[in-house]
């Protein structure tokens, strides 16, 4: 690592990938309970994003992409075993077909900036399941585990050097839906 800016984004992207392991203490120990619709459909988009995002030109800010879906994929895993909430409904299936519809564009088109805007727009709606779940039940979530990706997320819009939509859409949104369900998760410490 020979500059600020890798170093920066590469602490971005440890963050992220080490919010799993309060998460997963709180899996299991019954706190934390993840939508796990929204994990398999973040690991979809999170996976779109990496794949256009490398093929636009990637900056550091790629890193916390990366680390942000290895975390997901952990999250997935330990909803298929038993741990997670589960529910599906129109909103889980539009997400299905954004993430089809951007890589049928990304594909035809060759510009992986339409991939990157369809992805993030299905992006958030897998992120409602979630938000929703929060919201109603603030101590379904551990804040730690979001704020740490949040903070992530920040360090690595500092590490960026490249700055447009491609590099700058993904890591924006992650600080953005992160912060949010954060506060609401801390929403649980008021409502005892």
């Amino acid at each position: 690592m020979n500059d600020w800016h890798q170093v920066l984004g590469t602490i971005g992207g440890l963050l992220a990938f080490l919010s799993i392991v309060p998460y997963i203490k709180d899996i299991l120990h019954g706190t934390t309970r993840p939508n796990v619709v929204s994990y398999v459909l973040w690991c979809i988009l999170l996976s779109i994003s990496v794949f256009a995002q490398y093929s636009s030109g990637a900056s550091s800010t790629i890193i916390l992409v990366v680390m942000d879906l290895a975390a997901a994929l952990v999250v997935v895993i330990f909803c298929l075993t038993g741990y997670g909430y589960k529910k599906y409904g129109l909103i889980e299936i539009i997400c299905f077909v954004l993430a089809i519809v951007a890589i049928v564009l990304w594909q035809l088109t060759s510009n992986p900036l339409l991939a990157i805007i369809f992805t993030l727009i299905a992006d958030i709606l897998a992120g409602v399941p979630t938000i929703v779940k929060t919201y109603r039940d603030p101590k379904s979530e551990l804040p730690l585990g979001w704020f740490m990706v949040a903070f992530g997320a920040f360090l690595s819009l500092i590490s960026n050097t490249i700055f447009d939509l491609p590099n700058l859409l993904f890591p924006v949104w992650i600080l953005i839906v992160n912060t949010l369900v954060g506060f609401l998760a801390l929403r649980k410490v008021t409502l005892k």
